[in-house]
């Protein structure tokens, strides 16, 4: 069994949060540490977890000995704390183990058979789920399993990151960001207007756009489904495969987008799997919207 602090727990979330910002998933980093504990026989504790670095593809060479040790003190060697592991994060991404960190993870219970690989994603984070796993390697070294752990104490996981993300992203020149307002999200209108009908050959025009009752941040994420359109200008397989985002504060056009239909009969395009959520993560799922335009030869 595995036990951890509240504060190491709340100290690497807040590295993962400095490296994907909830309100900019475009610029997500995932982030790797150095765990430090003490083993006994019947549990490990961590003591602590030592920020190393961020990036697109991170692991820990622990191999580069002179680096890795010069991160501990040797107060803390004299005291009883080791490497019992490695942390990292996956934003967005779920909790598992790559083909990468799986050789990382091989090389940490080489040297010792009780390190661990613990896996972070802050959007698995809730009330009750700390939003990550801890894993071992078999005996055969290449497929993971996870660990039991527990907390020194209870806490609200969730609430810990909303704080956290508050004191990171804190925009005082906008401080409705953060507006403590509560969303009504029935008074948030979403709109998908063009032409009902337009001659054969001419592109047709679509405007997605929304009216907030009060500047407030919402992030708007949705599909798109199109019906007789030409493959042109984009192909239609990759837009439909294809989730977009919006991170908005006040009213307006979210969306133009051009198309071109294929046929002299209607054209559909229909807004799909619609989601709304605010700063606090507080997800609502609106209807569908669609737009039919008749095309005339």
């Amino acid at each position: 069994m595995i036990q951890i602090p509240k504060h190491v727990y709340e100290k690497f979330l807040r590295f993962a949060l400095e490296n994907a910002n909830p309100l900019d998933p475009r610029n997500w980093k995932e982030c790797i540490g150095l765990v430090l504990g003490r083993i006994t026989e019947d549990e490990i504790l961590i003591t602590d977890i030592v920020p190393i670095g961020s990036g697109t593809a991170v692991f820990v060479d622990i191999t580069d000995y002179e680096k890795v040790f010069s991160l501990i003190l040797p107060s803390r060697i004299n005291a009883g704390e080791v490497i019992v592991g490695w942390a990292h994060t996956h934003p967005g991404l779920g909790l598992f183990l790559s083909g990468t960190d799986i050789r990382t993870q091989q090389m940490y219970q080489q040297m010792h058979p009780k390190a661990f690989a613990l896996v972070l994603d802050p959007t698995k984070i809730s009330k009750n789920f700390s939003g990550f796993n801890i894993y071992r390697l078999d005996e055969l070294r290449s497929h993971p399993r996870t660990v039991d752990y527990y907390f020194d104490e209870y806490f609200d996981f969730l609430a810990s990151r909303e704080t956290l993300t508050s004191e990171l992203y804190l925009v005082p020149e906008v401080p409705v960001i953060i507006s403590a307002t509560e969303v009504s999200w029935n008074a948030i209108n979403i709109m998908l207007s063009g032409d009902t009908e337009i001659p054969v050959n001419q592109p047709l025009e679509v405007k997605l756009e929304i009216n907030l009752p009060f500047c407030q941040f919402i992030r708007v994420e949705y599909q798109i489904n199109t019906e007789n359109l030409a493959e042109d200008p984009f192909p239609m397989q990759l837009l439909h495969s294809k989730t977009i985002y919006h991170e908005i504060i006040s009213s307006g056009t979210l969306s133009i987008f051009t198309f071109r239909p294929k046929k002299i009969k209607p054209t559909y395009i229909r807004i799909k799997n619609l989601f709304l959520s605010d700063y606090q993560q507080k997800l609502q799922k609106m209807p569908d919207l669609c737009l039919k335009t008749q095309i005339k030869g």
